[in-house]
């Protein structure tokens, strides 16, 4: 089953936090809990944009159809490779993307991408995360 990218990125707040934190329209809002997601899918990041507070986790989740990192333009982190979601064809099995976590413990704004789909060649290919006390 195919899900939009902010339905799936509720989901993953809703299973992560054991509650209903629900996302704001228009870029994120303000959220707040232990770990929020972000999918990463079709060459872009959903949301692309979000605040979190202080202590916040942020995991990324690979549903796309190749390899991905999220690394930060400042060097704060950097993912790695996160692989693609498999499929186990009409046999069953697969596994999910690669996943990665990063605790943001200062209030800053971070600017990520894709680096092995650099914003020079994919300019819609980036996320910013605002860290709010």
């Amino acid at each position: 089953m195919r899900l939009y990218p902010q339905l799936q990125a509720l989901l993953l707040v809703s299973a992560a936090s054991g509650s209903s934190t629900g996302l704001s329209g228009g870029g994120g809002g303000n959220m707040s809990g232990s770990v929020v997601g972000v999918a990463i899918q079709d060459f872009s990041f959903s949301p692309a944009a979000m605040t979190v507070m202080v202590g916040t986790t942020v995991k990324w989740t690979n549903n796309g159809p190749s390899a991905h990192t999220t690394t930060s333009n400042t060097g704060t982190w950097d993912s790695g490779q996160l692989s693609s979601p498999t499929s186990g064809g009409g046999y069953g099995g697969g596994s999910a993307g690669g996943t990665y976590q990063h605790t943001f413990m200062a209030v800053g704004t971070y600017a990520y991408h894709c680096s092995n789909h650099p914003p020079s060649l994919y300019p819609g290919f980036t996320g910013t995360i605002t860290v709010t006390p």
